[in-house]
């Protein structure tokens, strides 16, 4: 994976010191809250973001359930599409 060095203000540091990731090194407080952060907006996958996080994915899917944050993103559209292929299935066996 390739690098860039990124300045951050001193602030986020300390706030992160002050976070449930106090307990990692600085450079690894930010690259987990970032992985976090962008797997919580849905931009990239729980497994991305445990690859950039630098973690094994079970090791990252506990640190998110730690913090309340859901595993999975299972929203209305999904659960609509769930119910059509269901439905679908449905047909099919009763007509064979």
């Amino acid at each position: 994976m390739q690098t860039r060095k990124v300045e951050s203000p001193e602030e986020i540091l300390q706030l992160l010191q002050g976070s449930r990731l106090a307990n990692r090194p600085e450079a690894d407080r930010v690259r987990v809250a970032l992985a976090v952060h962008l797997f919580e907006e849905g931009v990239i996958s729980i497994g991305k973001a445990a690859e950039l996080a630098g973690v094994p994915r079970v090791g990252f899917e506990d640190f998110l359930v730690e913090l309340g944050i859901p595993t999975v993103h299972y929203d209305v559209p999904d659960y609509d599409a769930d119910l059509r292929t269901v439905a679908q299935l449905e047909r099919r066996r009763r007509e064979s």
